[in-house]
């Protein structure tokens, strides 16, 4: 049991030494670190949006979690397919009509056909 003691001194000490010197949290140049985000979008207005919905009473972090990077990936794929449509009309700025012709084009997005001029009408 004495080799133990020594042992734990040990940790506790050269935890010491980091917190003591400054380095916890910054990089090699002296700049602080920021947090890594996970996702793109803020999880608390995600979990806003799923509780508008009556049926969801309660949502999980690991739930909004998912539903936050599923919106995410979704997003990207979608807009990496319309922007093949802009490109080829040589422009930098996605349009509605890239979209509108990446929504028909693939069946993928096939559940899309209609919510558009939806959308749109009523703006």
């Amino acid at each position: 049991m004495a080799e133990e003691e020594p042992r734990e001194i040990e940790v506790e000490e050269s935890t010491q030494e980091n917190e003591g010197d400054g380095s916890s949290g910054t990089t090699a140049n002296g700049t602080s670190e920021k947090p890594v985000r996970l996702t793109s979008f803020p999880l608390t207005r995600v979990k806003h949006m799923m509780k508008m919905d009556p049926d969801v009473t309660l949502a999980s972090q690991e739930s909004v979690y998912l539903i936050s990077k599923a919106t995410e990936m979704f997003v990207q794929h979608l807009s990496q397919h319309c922007y093949k449509y802009t490109s080829q009309n040589k422009r930098k700025t996605i349009q509605r009509k890239d979209v509108d012709s990446s929504v028909q084009d693939l069946d993928e997005f096939s559940f899309l056909d209609g919510t558009l001029e939806e959308s749109a009408s009523n703006s």
